[in-house]
């Protein structure tokens, strides 16, 4: 008896866990199978139906790490798919069941005109949208510092082409004005660019001890 109950608890943590891997690398452990439908691939994690792009999922790696992936064409919304072993059990259900109450659907679920999956859909935009908010502060800062950085080297090139003419530096006190000035505010560029990526980085943090799936901030 005590040979068969570690048999039976070796198998049980040897056995891998179905994940979902994107393109990125990340890892989801999903529950049941994975679906690929009008371009999106709608899962369960943690009990929690989830949908992302389908362009972000690596299918071969999916399917490598144990996860069943299938793929419902058009027509087939709304179909059921279950095996004949499934189906015939689920009949049996239902001629045993006499009070008219709902035979068990053993986790098997029907997306379409789910309220869940719509709240999903909302939410991940939602996020999406704030994620692009954040990353497209970052672009800015760095866009505006960049703007400084050649704006420095465009004026060096100037005094030294009119240095080079034989001008004297009085003469070109424009120039190296700006280029002081320019030298001036690039720090506070520079500290701005640090602020955004700051920021992207705390709400990153924020969404994954929230619980945020990856493929939602992007």
């Amino acid at each position: 008896m005590n040979t068969l109950a570690t048999l039976l608890l070796v198998t049980a943590l040897t056995i891998p866990t179905p994940s979902l891997v994107l393109r990125s690398g990340v890892r989801i452990d999903v529950d049941g199978s994975v679906q690929q439908e009008d371009g999106r691939v709608v899962f369960r994690h943690a009990g929690v139906l989830y949908s992302l792009p389908a362009a972000e999922v690596d299918f071969d790696a999916t399917r490598a790490a144990g996860a069943n992936v299938t793929v419902v064409r058009a027509e087939e919304k709304g179909k059921l798919k279950v095996s004949r072993e499934e189906r015939d059990r689920l009949l049996r259900d239902l001629e045993q069941n006499h009070n008219g109450t709902v035979a068990p659907s053993n986790g098997l679920d029907v997306f379409p005109a789910s309220p869940e999956a719509k709240t999903n859909s909302e939410d991940e935009w939602a996020w999406r949208r704030e994620a692009r908010g954040y990353e497209e502060s970052v672009r800015r800062a760095k866009e505006n510092l960049q703007l400084l950085y050649d704006r420095v080297d465009s004026l060096k090139q100037r005094i030294f082409t009119l240095s080079s003419l034989g001008y004297k530096p009085a003469q070109f006190t424009y120039e190296t004005s700006q280029l002081q000035q320019t030298y001036d505010v690039i720090p506070q560029a520079e500290l701005e660019v640090q602020r955004a990526q700051r920021a992207l980085d705390q709400f990153r943090d924020d969404a994954r001890r929230l619980g945020v799936m990856p493929g939602w901030l992007r």
